[in-house]
């Protein structure tokens, strides 16, 4: 209690350079202080050895929400249930997070389960034409992730639109009603120092900004400055106000197929459809802690966006098939497939109060692919398929997070072309399976016995799927880092174009011999019959030349086994530093030999399956 010292005095009354102070009582005591001073027995002001205190006395229960979240470096993560672990018993509204207190006057910080709903209905018919088969249908999806989302990605807090200003004259032609108004300062503004339409700006003219740093820095802070609907910033709270229901979303999804015959042996067909793909829950679940604590979730990586949408995939193909004698066919296809509405990740730039990234559905690309086919169906033992695919895989992210690096560099959202990292440029899948039959008329191979009536290889088959592919793309670097170092952060330069280069091609052969019989099936005394068992052994060999294929590389070097940081100067320096060079050479080789650089070596798997 800084407002009541207690000097130190001799006997002689000299002032001994020391000054004491009682502890502060007052209004805002921790609750868990109260809750243990009174477990305790203890006063007020008593000294507490909190480390001598028997863990069993302690509960989680001894602690508000409030004190648990500690300013956004939270020790608890729920929703469904409340802050102990209990489930609930209803769904709170998004509004009690910020408003229900218990008996006590603590909030309570109830955060709902996620509950979307999904709705989806289809419609399918199949038809002929003269000549022409159709497959028709239609298919409508209904998302409602069921949940808040903020009225404006930008503001935190209710925002005031160019409709609502009018003490500063007119607005600018060419400004809508509904744009949100930039100020010099967000409660109490003496004139307009910009515009935004969702998410392009405009100065105080109406003319249209590249960077909305010009409109911050006409404020008096240098911060960006909406017009808030508040008076006053000293009190402002997060609360319900700032958000709205998410919209649900409705999409069409119509197939179309039809195919008509050529020749007596050719045939053509083709394909139209959409598809799409709800948000998954770790970008789209909405949490009122996340923007409760804003600001210090900014700086802790991404937060979901609870306003995702559905990501969209429209599918084009055109084939021919081809009939070559009576037991094989060559197919010819090509497919064209626009990715749309894809989720990646995003800065959210100049948002109020605080900047931070999120997910959004921002991202598109194209696959383009040209198939050949040839099956042939069985004759006498063996039947193959063949396949050889030609793929262009083309878009702005690969996955959801691969813009983080770009974000977290400081530079904007950038969209640009570049080959997915899963784009595989030639594709070769080939399946040969030869297989004996059961019975006079199907099986062909060899017979034992004395009499030479048992089918040796009755029900047994040998199968074999050789698969190649040239490599994926990956990201040259044009120096080497350490990438066997632990707690050491080193970056490189780009060399030559993001997934401008390729992994080498892969091989891969699969071996299955199987072998099938069935127990039961037989009549009984009573002229039923038993009911009939099947069971399917085999002895599966995947990878079975046990081909070293490389499925990932170090930038630097383009090798799976070596990053070059050792042969580099600086790595040259830091051998030298060691007090054992030869050791810690040898340990950082064996570390950066990463065996998640190769594909599995070969396995032997042994299985029976059973059908009955």
């Amino acid at each position: 209690d800084v407002n009541n010292p207690h000097p130190v005095y001799d006997e002689f009354g000299i002032f001994q350079d020391t000054v004491n102070y009682d502890r502060l009582i007052g209004p805002d005591q921790a609750w868990f202080d109260k809750q243990l001073r009174d477990m305790l027995g203890a006063g007020a002001t008593d000294y507490i050895n909190v480390d001598a205190v028997d863990p069993s006395m302690l509960s989680l229960s001894m602690f508000t929400p409030d004190e648990l979240f500690n300013n956004g470096g939270t020790y608890v993560n729920y929703f469904g249930y409340d802050y102990l672990g209990n489930v609930l018993t209803k769904q709170p509204s998004f509004d009690d997070f910020f408003t229900a207190k218990d008996a006590n006057g603590n909030y309570t910080r109830p955060m709902p389960a996620f509950q979307p709903t999904y709705t989806a209905a289809y419609v399918q018919d199949v038809f002929s034409f003269k000549d022409l088969v159709f497959n028709v249908g239609l298919r409508t999806d209904i998302f409602d992730a069921n949940q808040k989302v903020l009225k404006d990605p930008y503001s935190l807090y209710p925002v005031r639109t160019a409709e609502e200003v009018t003490e500063f004259g007119n607005h600018p032609a060419n400004i809508g009603n509904d744009w949100v108004v930039y100020v010099d300062d967000p409660t109490q503004p003496t004139k307009i120092v910009g515009y935004r339409d969702g998410s392009t700006w405009y100065n105080a003219q109406g003319v249209e900004v590249n960077d909305p740093k010009v409109i911050a820095q006409s404020t008096a802070t240098g911060q960006i400055a909406p017009y808030l609907q508040a008076t006053s910033t000293s009190d402002l709270q997060v609360n319900a106000d700032g958000f709205k229901d998410y919209s649900p979303q409705t999409t069409l999804m119509p197939r179309i197929a039809f195919s008509f015959p050529i020749s007596d042996q050719a045939l053509f067909f083709a394909h139209y459809d959409v598809l799409t793909q709800r948000p998954t829950e770790t970008t789209v679940r909405s949490n009122p802690f996340t923007y409760y604590f804003l600001e210090a979730n900014s700086v802790n990586g991404q937060i979901t966006n609870p306003a995702l949408h559905p990501e969209k995939t429209i599918d084009y193909q055109v084939g021919f098939k081809q009939a070559l004698g009576a037991n094989s066919v060559l197919t010819l296809s090509a497919t064209y497939r626009e990715l749309k509405d894809m989720i990646q990740v995003m800065k959210i730039a100049y948002a109020y109060p605080t900047d931070y990234t999120t997910y959004g559905n921002q991202d598109f690309g194209t696959v383009k692919a040209f198939e050949v086919s040839y099956d042939m169906r069985r004759v006498k033992n063996i039947t193959i398929s063949a396949t050889y695919r030609l793929q262009f895989a083309d878009g702005t992210g690969s996955n959801t997070t691969s813009q983080l690096s770009l974000i977290n560099s400081g530079q904007p959202n950038l969209r640009t072309i570049l080959p997915f990292s899963y784009d595989q440029r030639h594709q070769i899948t080939t399946s040969v399976d030869y297989r004996f039959g059961q019975g006079a008329k199907n099986y062909n191979g060899p017979l034992v016995g004395k009499n030479h009536d048992k089918e040796l290889l009755a029900n047994t088959g040998l199968n074999m799927i050789l698969r190649a592919g040239s490599g994926t793309p990956y990201t040259r670097d044009v120096s080497a880092t350490p990438g066997a170092l632990f707690g050491v952060v080193s970056n490189s330069s780009i060399k030559g174009t993001v997934n401008g280069s390729r992994l080498p091609w892969t091989f891969k052969v699969d071996l299955k011999l199987d072998h099938d019989f069935t127990l039961g099936g037989k009549e009984k005394s009573d002229g039923t019959t038993s009911k009939e068992i099947s069971f399917n052994a085999y002895v599966l060999l995947q990878n079975a030349l046990n081909t070293k294929n490389v499925v990932g590389v170090y930038a630097f070097t383009g090798v799976p086994g070596d990053d070059g940081y050792l042969a580099s100067a600086t790595g040259h320096a830091a051998i030298l530093s060691q007090y054992n060079a030869q050791s810690y050479v040898d340990l950082y080789n064996i570390k950066v030999n990463n065996p998640d650089n190769y594909s599995q070596p070969r396995r032997l798997h042994v299985g029976l399956s059973l059908n009955f």
